[in-house]
């Protein structure tokens, strides 16, 4: 499940370039995930996130999760959830 969701601070030149995700025509009606990675005031941050998609972009869901800790990955049913819930994925952060 680990290739599921691309990292974008990387990647490994040995291996062929994964294909980037397929970009949505809009945000109107969608259902965005949004990963708090657990640093400092990332809540108040995606709050912000939040009322902006919802207010600014007429997204009609947010689904809200969260890691553990910035060091340990999502556990793979929030993974899951996130994946299969909805149309795209921000993972944010705060300091």
């Amino acid at each position: 499940m680990a290739d599921d969701i691309l990292d974008p601070t990387g990647f490994d030149a040995s291996q062929p370039a994964k294909p980037m995700a397929q970009r949505l025509d809009s945000l109107k009606g969608k259902t965005i995930g949004l990963l708090d990675i657990g640093f400092p005031n990332g809540g108040v941050f995606l709050d912000r996130v939040e009322e902006l998609l919802k207010t600014k972009y007429g997204v009609a869901e947010v689904m809200r999760r969260a890691k553990p800790s910035p060091a340990r990955p999502a556990k793979d049913e929030v993974r899951k959830e996130l994946i299969e819930g909805c149309d795209a994925i921000v993972e944010g952060l705060s300091s």
